[in-house]
């Protein structure tokens, strides 16, 4: 039903530019290292050991939300261009895979379409090729988009086992800048707020699930 869609981000044209060949290589993206890519509610524990190695996968814990605390998995904890932070339904490591966050600057990791962290919104227009949905800025200035890509290219496509989202923050949460409310979902395209395409950018991308699908 759903096809993979593994973001193979080309070569940059360095030779057309100056660039060194330590320099175009940097650009290449890793298979392995990219969202949603060929992950699924699926995945294992060992799937991701064998994948990235025993040793680069940690058990660690984190705040539940409701006062207790999760279990999650952490990939390459100790390297912030490979981090990424692996979570399971109900906090249990043996049950089906939530999500897969990547949250770093400097990450190697890529979303659909060459998505990463920095991203601008009005980038993420354009890779995604028509109006999308997001939902609006905490006090803290951050928002997000899940599942309200309205069937553009970063929309899940048939292959595709895992959902593509992103966590948006506004690059000067202080500015008193118009902006949607913390639970208001606005479109990427609303006037209202044309300004913030460049005032707003990726703050990580996620591969998730909802449980509430049956992939086939």
């Amino acid at each position: 039903m759903r096809r993979i869609v593994l973001a193979l981000a080309a070569i940059a044209l360095a030779c057309q530019h100056g660039g060194s060949p330590a320099s175009r290589d940097a650009d290449a993206t890793d298979p392995a290292f990219v969202l949603p890519g060929t992950f699924s509610e699926e995945t294992t524990v060992a799937d991701l050991e064998t994948r990235f190695g025993a040793a680069h996968v940690k058990r660690g814990t984190e705040p539940d939300g409701a006062g207790g605390t999760a279990r999650v998995l952490l990939l390459f904890p100790d390297d912030p261009t490979r981090r990424a932070t692996v979570r399971f339904h109900g906090g249990d490591l043996s049950g089906r895979l939530a999500s897969i966050t990547v949250t770093e600057p400097a990450s190697r990791w890529r979303g659909k379409h060459g998505v990463q962290v920095g991203t601008s919104l009005a980038e993420l227009r354009e890779k995604n090729g028509r109006a999308f949905y997001f939902t609006g800025f905490d006090a803290g200035g951050g928002g997000r988009v899940r599942d309200a890509w309205d069937v553009g290219a970063l929309d899940v496509v048939e292959g595709e086992r895992l959902y593509f989202g992103v966590d948006l923050r506004l690059r000067d949460p202080g500015s008193g800048v118009a902006r949607p409310g913390e639970y208001e979902q606005v479109s990427s395209d609303d006037p209202a707020y044309a300004h913030l395409g460049a005032l707003v950018e990726v703050s990580a991308i996620v591969a998730w699930s909802s449980l509430d699908d049956e992939w086939s």
